[in-house]
């Protein structure tokens, strides 16, 4: 594909965009003709390009009748649980952060208590899904054993691209996937998706995925736009396509994962490579925030975003240990000496309809705390299809 100037526009009333020329192979896909230059403006700059094949972007368009935000909005809505179904599962789940054994077997006790339905590994933790020691990975296993015998599901956190890289504060996947920056070429701080780091974080999901029996994934940090300029990585030949070869894989991985039937958080908008929730008026440094602000705020966005999100599409967060900071004035526990902020949480996010990341080591702490929790959960269960239909 190259872009050049049409050579007849001097006889051409009216517009002047440059002429896009595309070879077509027979066929499913794109075959790229060569015309000696890679496209970089107008011209392109000369170097020699590969013959490719290409399946381009997907757009899916929707033709409204009104301009009308509620209207427009149930259109999107109806459109969203059309084509992407899988956004319509609602699990109730905890992300724990005692991560031991006994702490995750005490949480899971008492979400079979209450009616929770998913456990998850959180972020900060100690949780590692990259972990390959088989002494670890059977660990894991015995614990999703254990928590699958009480009718509660398992899913694992892991930061699978973003700050993956060179000075990223994931840690780096490994210099020879490193971005390139295309302006400086120094490394980046982000793993290229269309590097080996791909082939490699596939297989260790599907081989942890299948080991271990976990049947949910929060990818953090998935494929988030950057550019790489590298020409010996795998999957992409230059700068020029490694934009398309990283996003179609991070697609590709999400598929994959679906095809194992297995739930996917993830922070962007992959609803259409199967994934299943992103966050919904998400600002990590509100909850940060005294807790009955932290509430407010996201009280205003739940309103805001379910004009586009149909409820049980998006997650918000409660932090019931600090998250970044705030100290004591943020967080949840002890939760027995804030009863109050917990119900009108409890209260607002199930009456909702919308999953929250109950971040901490437990939901309950005393007898009063856990009948609160039972309450609302119940609440949600008996409502739950009016209450994750649209507003």
């Amino acid at each position: 594909v190259s872009w050049e100037v049409d050579p007849e526009i001097s006889k051409t009333p009216g517009a002047d965009e440059p002429l896009l020329k595309c070879n077509y192979s027979i066929g499913l896909g794109v075959l790229l003709g060569t015309t000696g230059k890679k496209a970089g403006g107008l011209g392109g700059v000369s170097n020699p390009i590969t013959l490719t094949q290409v399946e381009s972007f997907r757009v899916l368009e929707l033709v409204t009748d009104s301009s009308e935000l509620e209207r427009v909005g149930l259109s999107r809505r109806r459109m969203t649980r059309l084509l992407t179904p899988q956004t319509q599962e609602s699990p109730m789940f905890f992300h724990g952060t005692n991560t031991s054994a006994a702490g995750v077997q005490a949480a899971v006790d008492q979400m079979e208590e209450v009616g929770f339905e998913m456990f998850v590994y959180s972020f900060g933790s100690g949780f590692n899904m990259e972990n390959t020691d088989p002494a670890y990975i059977a660990e894991i296993a015995e614990t999703v054993k254990y928590a699958n015998a009480r009718g509660i599901e398992v899913g694992g956190y892991d930061l699978i691209c973003l700050d993956r890289g060179d000075g990223g504060y994931g840690g780096n996947v490994g210099y020879q996937w490193d971005i390139v920056d295309p302006d400086t070429y120094n490394l980046g701080p982000h793993a290229c998706f269309a590097s080996g780091w791909y082939d490699k974080i596939h297989q260790i999901f599907l081989n942890f995925i299948n080991m271990t029996g976990l049947s949910m994934v929060a990818t953090d940090g998935p494929y988030g736009g950057s550019s790489c300029a590298s020409t010996n990585h795998d999957h992409h030949t230059g700068l020029e396509d490694s934009i398309y070869w990283q996003n179609r894989l991070q697609g590709t991985f999400y598929k994959d994962l679906k095809e194992l039937n297995i739930f996917i958080n993830q922070p962007d908008w992959y609803f259409h490579h199967g994934g299943n929730k992103a966050p919904m008026g998400y600002n990590e440094n509100q909850y940060s925030l005294p807790r009955w602000e932290d509430l407010a705020i996201s009280r205003q966005g739940m309103y805001d975003d379910t004009y586009h999100f149909i409820p049980s599409m998006g997650w918000m967060f409660l932090p019931l240990v600090q998250y970044h900071s705030g100290g004591a004035a943020a967080e949840f526990e002890p939760l027995s000496k804030h009863l109050p902020e917990y119900e009108w949480a409890l209260a607002q996010y199930m009456g909702y309809g919308v999953a929250v990341v109950y971040r901490g080591p437990r939901l309950y702490d005393t007898s009063e705390t856990k009948a609160l929790v039972h309450k609302w959960v119940s609440f949600y269960n008996k409502y739950r299809d009016i209450l994750t239909s649209d507003i």
